[in-house]
């Protein structure tokens, strides 16, 4: 049966010993990083999921021709796998106190991606968000696009591509949609009621990235704090690896979970494979 590790996630992760500085959490980074080496390993491969005939993306391959849902969620997941990479070398070189959770909210989005690709047992649904997330690419890309001076733009035209796909599809374009990282995350959230849940980690790293009081202040270890105006206040601070550590805990099982989709998508119908969560440390 393929599986995946749970968490018991971030609301523990102010409360256990030892502190949240401690090296402790920073070899348990580490530890857990290394669960997800075999991902890493496959995932630099030339072909690191094979489509077999007569699999479920075989069959999404033959009505979508011109765009495959294992290319898109292959590039999803080796970005997020690049910046789990990332924040080894980052953790490993030195102290830092918010930058690890941005690079761990681009492994969420990335492999939750991924995730909500693979992971709709049907096939008119995983192609329409196949579809919608390359009308979602080309959107940005046309953004960027007007910003560079005329000469630098690309004058590649997608639209008749998109029109296409949307007609292999079998749905129509309104169905054809990637929504945004809030409700794709709320959607194949496998803990949403716990502290592993993905949703939660996404905003505790987007806190951090933006730089929002609630996380850089208050999920950051704090000690001889003093007020020094009607709403500033000194204090020493430390590194929170503890929390650190619960969300890699999560970040690997999303990119675990997606390894875990592309196993039972990538195989020839009929089998057996089944998918499920594990709970464990």
């Amino acid at each position: 049966m393929a599986a995946v590790s749970g968490s018991s996630g971030i609301i523990n992760a102010m409360t256990a010993d030892p502190a949240p500085d401690d090296d402790h959490w920073r070899e348990e980074i580490f530890d857990r990083l290394n669960r997800a080496s075999g991902v890493l390993n496959r995932i630099e491969a030339d072909e690191p999921y094979p489509v077999e005939p007569a699999s479920d993306l075989a069959g999404d391959r033959e009505q979508v021709p011109d765009l495959w849902v294992d290319t898109l969620a292959t590039r999803r997941l080796k970005v997020a796998v690049d910046y789990l990479a990332g924040l080894r070398d980052l953790v490993n070189g030195g102290t830092h106190f918010y930058a690890p959770f941005a690079l761990l909210r681009a492994v969420l989005e990335s492999s939750a991606t991924a995730v909500w690709l693979l992971e709709p047992d049907d096939r008119k649904i995983r192609l329409q968000r196949l579809v919608g997330l390359h009308i979602d690419d080309t959107n940005n890309k046309k953004a960027m696009q007007f910003m560079l001076p005329e000469d630098l733009r690309d004058p590649f035209d997608h639209e008749p591509g998109i029109r296409q796909m949307v007609t292999d599809s079998g749905s129509p374009r309104g169905k054809c949609k990637f929504p945004d990282y809030t409700s794709v995350l709320k959607k194949i959230d496998d803990l949403p009621d716990e502290g592993g849940s993905m949703l939660l980690a996404w905003r505790v790293c987007s806190g951090f990235s933006h730089g929002l009081s609630w996380a850089t202040a208050g999920l950051i270890p704090q000690s001889n704090r003093e007020q020094t105006g009607a709403t500033l206040h000194r204090a020493e601070i430390s590194p929170n690896y503890q929390l650190v550590s619960f969300t890699v805990k999560t970040a690997v099982r999303t990119i675990e979970r997606a390894d875990c989709l592309f196993k039972v998508r990538q195989t020839a119908r009929p089998h057996e494979i089944k998918f499920g969560l594990r709970r464990d440390s």
